[in-house]
């Protein structure tokens, strides 16, 4: 283990971060397209058919021949989507239905609205409403690929599969979607003073992580496999690490795609360089590789980023905000990375305009919790290293330099994953 790291900047550390995630992306999984929503596709797909494959009523009404009136001819069943009809002669009409097939000989599509039946002799005929604009040649028939060719790119590669994707894969013939797994998290929480309920005694405080992580995770697009909570000694950390790179944290019902996916593994507390502090010395046990060693930013100043075997881990600082402020600055960019993101370093990112002056640390970045309204980019107060109540009431965190962002001026943000759509600010990525 060396300080060759240490102190690096947020971008060069989101920077490393995003390079390291990608190196340990796991292959594409065939995925139902209902199991794959939230996924990231790995390849194009490319719709197996042409959208719609043949031509059908957008509808319901009479599919008619040559000008009118028309014959009505008798129903051979009633109209339904599923009962293609017959095509009609010259001077005929067939009843049909908004997505029934059109079959050859139809001119157009007369709405339901717009026509008339008569019992005539001979039978029933079809008049059309004089004013109608229905007789136009392909009036109300949707063409066969009207939406798509055979062979179109439907979805691009890195695209997220969205409720509509799956549904236009679907649609296109898909049964299966190349998508990538979502990343597994496993988080260590750290501490002898922390308790988990009831009111904390002297020299106790109350979890912050174990209750929240695993919420922020999966809004982040993780999949939080295990959570395990050790004192502050070095050899259960190194045995917890240990157990977590070797996939023995993964739970039973865990699939062989989830098995299999990278990981991501969050320790909290621990990080900074006391003898009190036992992360430096279980990653140097492991043999782990430290790729970064402190961020010059506050807080999280003391965050550790490492890959151990083909997983990475982020330690996150024991105060509350700090803790945060590494999970959002960097825990974000490895899970989006290895989810298949392209660029994760700039994904989560927008702008806005301070509506008053947003204070900088002494040196380094801050990153401060700040709430977007109409006027613009505002602190949420209460936003210091061992705080919460800022970050509860933020929209997201601006990155903010050392001089400040004077009131007017841009400010660099990091979108929070759970709240990104409550700011009613103009901000953009």
């Amino acid at each position: 283990m060396t300080d060759q790291h240490a102190a690096t900047t947020l971008a060069d550390a989101r920077r490393r971060a995003a390079a390291a995630a990608v190196a340990l992306r796991g292959p594409a999984v065939p995925t139902p397209p209902r199991r794959a929503v939230g996924r990231v596709l790995a390849e194009p797909v490319l719709s197996r058919t042409p959208i719609p494959h043949a031509a059908t009523s957008a509808m319901d009404g009479w599919a008619v021949a040559g000008p009118g009136p028309w014959r009505l001819r008798p129903a051979e069943a009633a109209p339904s989507p599923a009962q293609p009809p017959t095509s009609p002669a010259d001077g005929e009409a067939v009843a049909v239905v908004t997505g029934s097939p059109i079959p050859a000989g139809v001119d157009s599509v007369l709405r339901a609205e717009h026509g008339t039946v008569r019992a005539e002799y001979g039978g029933d005929s079809l008049h059309a409403d004089p004013t109608t604009g229905d007789l136009a040649a392909g009036r109300h028939i949707r063409p066969a690929g009207a939406e798509a060719a055979a062979g179109e790119t439907l979805l691009a590669a890195g695209s997220v599969v969205t409720p509509a994707a799956a549904a236009v894969a679907a649609v296109a013939g898909h049964d299966l979607l190349p998508v990538r797994p979502a990343p597994q998290v496993t988080l260590i929480c750290t501490g002898e003073e922390v308790i988990t309920a009831g009111l904390p005694g002297p020299g106790q405080v109350r979890d912050a992580f174990e209750v929240s992580v695993p919420a922020a995770v999966e809004a982040m697009g993780g999949r939080t496999a295990a959570v395990r909570r050790i004192g502050d000694a070095v050899e259960p950390l190194v045995e917890a690490l240990a157990a977590a790179a070797h996939g023995e944290e993964r739970p039973g019902e865990a699939t062989d795609a989830e098995r299999a996916a990278p990981q991501l593994i969050l320790t909290t507390g621990g990080t900074a360089g006391s003898a009190a502090d036992a992360l430096h010395p279980a990653l140097e046990q492991l043999g782990a590789e430290l790729l970064v060693d402190g961020i010059a930013m506050r807080p999280g100043h003391p965050t550790v980023l490492a890959r151990l075997g083909d997983s990475l881990v982020v330690g996150m600082p024991g105060n509350p905000l700090a803790g945060f402020a590494a999970l959002l600055g960097l825990g974000g960019v490895v899970l989006d990375g290895l989810a298949g993101h392209e660029r994760p370093e700039d994904r989560r990112l927008g702008a806005g305009r301070a509506a008053e002056e947003l204070p900088g640390a002494r040196r380094g970045t801050r990153l401060l919790p700040v709430i977007l309204d109409r006027a613009g980019v505002v602190p949420a107060g209460r936003d210091g290293s061992a705080m919460l109540r800022g970050l509860a009431a933020a929209d997201a965190l601006a990155e903010v330099p050392a001089g400040g962002v004077a009131a007017g001026s841009p400010a660099r943000l990091h979108l929070l994953p759970w709240t990104a759509d409550r700011g009613e600010a103009a901000w953009d990525a």
